[in-house]
């Protein structure tokens, strides 16, 4: 593990309570005023915009921008696959623009995939970006901080009539046609502290700019979960159309045949019921993943590491050893941290399979609605009027 990933790791235990002392105090203190000052700049942002001080940009095609207002995991590279998949689907030309998160690859617009063929490795494109590119065939993958000129390229090199804005809630430069926010029912709204002190990146009174709240993982939460987010929404915004979903396991990979082709290698899932799996995994909801797999009764050692993790081959190595010192008859991992695994590691002789955990989104109470507002917004053709951009 890396300084800037002990660091996240040492945080996030700091802003969930779990370290105590003097010095946890004093930092926690620090965080709660870093968090005053960002509230305030977050708020002043958005007045700016709202009221055109600061001016969005529009594409020439229809902007669904997925988004969250905590910061790490609830699901939403599998629901941008799913949703990119739907509307692709659905005979509309799609593309998914992705900022990249902690890519090697530098540039203004990067083209993970064509639709046809994947241009960057899992390093170069970021562990999200690759894999939606490796997950949906036919659909463009672009990365780039400026999701304006990524946007702008979609539209004229791809001639796509839809772009799904991954991870947009907060990059409101770019104006869009539908807003949906995803919100964790394992872990609703963190520790409902602002960054730096929590984990929103807005004060949930902004949950009243999304057109849509789609509910991921309910099945693994309570009722009173889903109950509270329901409540939160009916005081910050009534109007939104909310959609409950499930992720749904589809089975295990080996890993080299996964990298060889994710669609036609998946066993079904029961086949680890009873096995003894070391479970690794570097997301920003772990407990997910391996409630995943208590649930397919495998019986499982659990390993995290920081999200976005990377993996070197001695870090694999140590972690078969440990299997194999404990007893474990294989490894199991998600599909985000497969594509970060060295390839020397993959093709390597192991003592012990690696299996891929494959799930996919699937939603439940709500669905028909809010797929109708999804075809309805796309319906409406490209936008008539562009906005000058700031």
């Amino acid at each position: 593990m890396n300084l800037r990933e002990a660091v996240t790791a040492y945080l996030y235990k700091l802003v969930h309570d779990e370290e105590r002392g003097a010095i946890a105090t004093l930092l926690l203190a620090l965080l709660g005023a870093l968090s005053l000052l960002y509230g305030w700049a977050i708020s002043l942002r958005l007045f700016l915009y709202r009221h055109s001080v600061l001016q969005q940009h529009r594409l020439p095609c229809r902007v669904i921008s997925l988004g969250n207002i905590t910061v790490g995991g609830t699901g939403k590279t599998p629901t941008a696959q799913k949703l990119a998949a739907a509307i692709r689907d659905r005979g509309f030309k799609v593309a998914v623009l992705n900022r990249g998160y902690r890519s090697k690859w530098r540039g203004d617009v990067g083209v993970v995939s064509d639709g046809k063929n994947i241009y960057m490795t899992a390093g170069e494109a970021g562990d999200e970006a690759y894999q939606l590119a490796k997950n949906l065939p036919g659909i463009p993958v672009l990365i780039g901080k400026n999701r304006i000129l990524s946007g702008q390229y979609a539209s004229e090199v791809f001639q796509v009539d839809v772009v799904i804005l991954d991870d947009g809630y907060q990059h409101w430069k770019l104006a869009r046609d539908f807003d949906i926010v995803l919100i964790d029912a394992m872990n609703i709204f963190g520790n409902n502290y602002l960054l730096p002190r929590g984990t929103l990146r807005e004060p949930l009174h902004n949950l009243d700019r999304a057109d849509a709240v789609l509910l991921t993982k309910v099945d693994q939460s309570g009722a009173e979960a889903v109950g509270t987010i329901r409540s939160t929404l009916a005081c910050y915004n009534a109007s939104a159309v909310v959609v409950e979903s499930v992720h749904s396991p589809q089975g295990f990979s080996e890993v080299e045949n996964w990298y060889k082709d994710a669609s036609t290698a998946i066993l079904p899932p029961d086949l680890l019921r009873g096995v003894k799996a070391l479970a690794f995994s570097g997301i920003g909801n772990p407990s997910s993943f391996e409630q995943t797999l208590t649930d397919l009764q495998l019986d499982i050692i659990a390993v995290r590491y920081p999200d976005h993790y990377d993996y070197a081959m001695s870090e694999m190595q140590r972690l078969m050893q440990q299997a194999v010192d404990a007893g474990a008859q294989a490894l199991v991992t998600t599909e985000k941290d497969a594509v970060k695994i060295p390839a020397e590691f993959i093709h390597s002789h192991r003592p012990l399979p690696l299996y891929v955990l494959t799930i996919e989104v699937q939603l439940t109470e709500g669905a028909a609605e809010f797929m109708e507002c999804v075809r309805s917004v796309i319906a409406q053709g490209p936008p008539q009027k562009e906005e000058k951009a700031e």
